[in-house]
């Protein structure tokens, strides 16, 4: 039962929550410096040393099991410093420091650059290295195999706070990606690479070259060039840019990996959003290296508008929710759709394709985009959140309602229409029970852990974002977090 009442007092409580969660997840870091730990015990607040039943839709493989990652953690970092930039609350802006410079200082130094983060690999809490999710559950398990996958886009804000703790690493980095190269011609990449070694991926039967990955490597690589412009970084980040320009369809749409078997669900299918996720990131990217060289800025642009373009052209049908993943390339039959909820491994919500619209409308202007958003956002408004009528739970991962509630509130900052405002503060309403049995959010509702890998950073983001907008107004410095694409 709520403390308050209504839509406006669930508001104020979800920031309640939140920073009560985030007191119990700073303490909870202490014995290992600032980091977070993945897993956690949502009432005591003391790491897991067993790993739960995975859900459904989750994978064992892109688990942390006595491990942390940044990856995930950072949509809570940015809560954080933005309750202490506006809020006041100095000691989260304190906290979150800690965190990125104990991580910038001495969780970077590895054999190739790559950091251990995102989908397969993290740092290990007990043994202090880097850890592999693929290995951690093996009995043979030994540390140099971890594999890295960047899963979503580092935000700017991210690259800025390790650049300035320790600029090596972030060059590095952009060095260490030169192992998502492959062996052999033509030349092809891989969204997978080795931290701890320097040798390339074998080719394997699929090249597993998904177009948003580039679009991540690309903006990565714009970064760490604007802040020490070197050729190698350039000839890297041009390779990454015309990889994938040549394959584009007549309507700019990309292929979900550009070579499969002929008998794999992939070969010949069309990915509208991961051409869409490169499309933003190229625009993204612009800025930056329009600073040392803006003739090919201006050709990330124009290639980054022709993949907005293709996103649009696919056979979607808002009218009836229809929202298009993957598509033949030829005739254009349907694949794979998003739903409103439930996303699983490999296939998001729509949320994450809506807010990414906001983003993109911002960058362009182009009213289409807004437009796909506020259907999207209606859909939202709409729908109610699943639950089980016989539990009273659903098993959502937390990033799902995390996205929703900022994608409500940037199409309120986007319109000033109220609406959006009170569709987020009913969806919080709804959500407090579900995620908040305890100090800590569950990872999932229906369940009693907090796992950093179901996406509950997303979710604190998102009640943090609600309530700061709520009392002090949409244009306060804390954006939505656009990294899942």
């Amino acid at each position: 039962m709520h403390a308050r009442t209504g839509i406006r007092g669930a508001v104020a409580e979800g920031l309640d929550r939140v920073v009560q969660a985030i007191g119990a997840i700073v303490e909870a870091s202490d014995p290992y410096d600032g980091l977070f730990p993945s897993l956690l015990n949502p009432r005591s607040g003391k790491m897991l040393t067993a790993l739960p039943a995975a859900i459904h839709g989750q994978r064992d493989g892109d688990r942390c099991l006595l491990g942390n990652n940044l990856i995930h953690d950072e949509p809570l970092l940015k809560a954080m410093y933005a309750l202490a930039e506006i809020d006041g609350r100095a000691s989260f802006g304190d906290a979150a420091d800690r965190y990125l410079e104990r991580y910038a200082h001495s969780c970077v130094d590895t054999q190739s650059g790559l950091f251990g983060w995102g989908e397969h690999a993290f740092w290990h809490l007990v043994d202090g290295r880097v850890g592999s999710s693929r290995q951690a559950l093996m009995p043979d398990a030994r540390p140099g195999n971890a594999t890295h996958d960047h899963l979503r886009q580092v935000p700017l804000w991210l690259w800025q706070k390790l650049d300035a703790y320790n600029p090596e690493c972030v060059q590095r980095f952009a060095d260490g990606l030169d192992n998502h190269w492959t062996e052999g011609e033509p030349r092809e990449y891989i969204r997978h690479a080795y931290i701890d070694q320097t040798d390339h991926h074998p080719r394997e039967a699929r090249a597993c070259d998904f177009p948003r990955h580039s679009g991540f490597y690309i903006f990565d690589l714009a970064f760490a060039h604007s802040r020490r412009p070197r050729p190698e970084t350039l000839a890297q980040m041009e390779a990454y840019l015309e990889y994938w320009w040549a394959k584009k369809d007549e309507h700019g749409v990309l292929l979900i990996e550009s070579r499969s078997p002929e008998d794999h669900s992939f070969h010949l299918v069309n990915a509208p959003t991961q051409t869409f996720s490169l499309g933003v990131s190229l625009l993204e990217s612009a800025e930056f290296i329009a600073e040392t060289d803006a003739d090919t800025a201006e050709r990330v642009r124009r290639y980054g508008r022709v993949y907005l373009d293709g996103f649009l052209s696919a056979p979607h049908d808002l009218e009836n929710r229809v929202y298009v993943s993957l598509c033949l390339r030829e005739g254009g039959e349907i694949r794979e759709q998003m739903d409103i909820w439930g996303s699983v491994y490999g296939r998001s919500s729509v949320a994450s394709t809506a807010l990414l619209c906001v983003r993109a409308w911002e960058l362009t202007e182009d009213e289409r985009f807004l437009a796909w958003a506020r259907t999207v956002g209606e859909a939202y408004v709409a729908e109610p959140f699943p639950v089980d009528e016989g539990t009273g739970i659903s098993a959502i991962p937390a990033t799902d309602p995390g996205i929703a509630l900022d994608l409500l509130v940037d199409l309120y900052a986007a319109t000033e229409d109220a609406k959006w405002l009170a569709g987020a503060g009913g969806l919080a309403e709804t959500l407090l029970p579900l995620y908040f049995g305890a100090v800590i959010p569950s990872g999932a509702a229906g369940i009693d852990w907090y796992e950093s890998q179901m996406g509950p950073a997303f979710l604190m983001h998102g009640l943090t974002r609600l309530a700061l907008t709520a009392r002090y107004g949409a244009d306060i410095p804390m954006p939505a977090d656009y990294t899942q694409r």
